[in-house]
């Protein structure tokens, strides 16, 4: 197993962009989170090459003198689907920017696959907004994925973030070849319901540590939850993940650094043989 942080992150505005990828990995590699990420915030303008090449580098920084390895650094994107959401209101006018999008997006991740990335996570929140009668958008979610990964080779991660995708349904989920699936299990518990549907070959991410308060995550019931995932469909516990539910940016430094906490220890294990038992 591994824990991993979801999106924004440090919990202060008050630094420059260097400042703060600083913090955020010196936060993820004093928890022992085992995959790194850079704690931006996503912009549809972003070079996710050179944001990942950065952080990268700056993690090799801050281990070098500990002689300690470099925990690997996943990669992020805004999906598709999600950036014609926020793009254009008219379903016409978002249908060509969404396809057009995942077309670019294709590139996009081929490079960041052949550059070394070992994981490329992709952000489709706009998911959520799909309801139970719009057909007509979780086909345009489903063609857009498809195009996305259309001959890329790697791990991909679809994330989706704020709540539950049940309305984009499993065919718009599982169908495009993504090896992992982040599902948000505090704001979207209904989550359950999709990732039960998710191939055993495909990892799951759970997002279980509660970022909407600061109390301390029950670590019993985060290994409840691995457990859980890790039962499903026979997927063992390799293919399972910890995470936030969201950005940890609201909470304050305290809060932030002993939810990560909490995680990369569930993840290391000896809780999950509890819970096995």
């Amino acid at each position: 197993m591994f824990s991993t942080i979801l999106g924004p992150y440090p919990h202060t505005a008050d630094l420059d962009a260097d400042a703060a990828l600083r913090l955020a990995l010196e936060d993820q590699l004093v928890a022992e989170v085992g995959l790194l990420a850079d704690g931006r915030v996503l912009g549809p303008g972003d070079d996710a090459l050179a944001c990942w090449q950065t952080a990268v580098a700056r993690a090799a920084e801050l281990v070098a003198e500990s002689g300690r390895a470099v925990p690997p650094t996943k990669a992020r994107v805004i999906g598709p689907y999600t950036l014609g959401r926020r793009a254009d209101r008219s379903f016409a006018a978002r249908r060509r920017t969404t396809l057009a999008a995942a077309e670019a997006g294709n590139a996009v991740l081929r490079t960041l696959l052949e550059a070394g990335a070992p994981l490329v996570q992709v952000e489709e929140d706009g998911l959520r907004a799909i309801g139970p009668e719009d057909d007509a958008e979780r086909d345009l979610a489903r063609t857009a994925l498809l195009r996305l990964t259309d001959g890329v080779g790697g791990h991909l991660t679809l994330s989706v973030a704020g709540g539950d995708p049940n309305g984009a349904g499993p065919r718009v989920l599982y169908d495009a070849p993504f090896s992992s699936h982040y599902f948000d299990l505090i704001l979207g518990p209904e989550g359950w319901r999709v990732a039960r549907d998710a191939p055993g070959e495909r990892g799951l991410v759970l997002g279980v540590a509660d970022c909407r308060t600061p109390a301390a995550d029950d670590a019993g019931v985060v290994a409840w939850a691995a457990s859980y995932a890790a039962s499903m469909r026979g997927r063992g516990l390799a293919r399972v993940g910890l995470a936030p539910s969201a950005g940890l940016e609201l909470l304050s430094p305290e809060a932030a650094r002993a939810k990560l906490a909490t995680l990369a220890r569930v993840a290391a294990g000896p809780l999950i043989g509890e819970q096995l038992r």
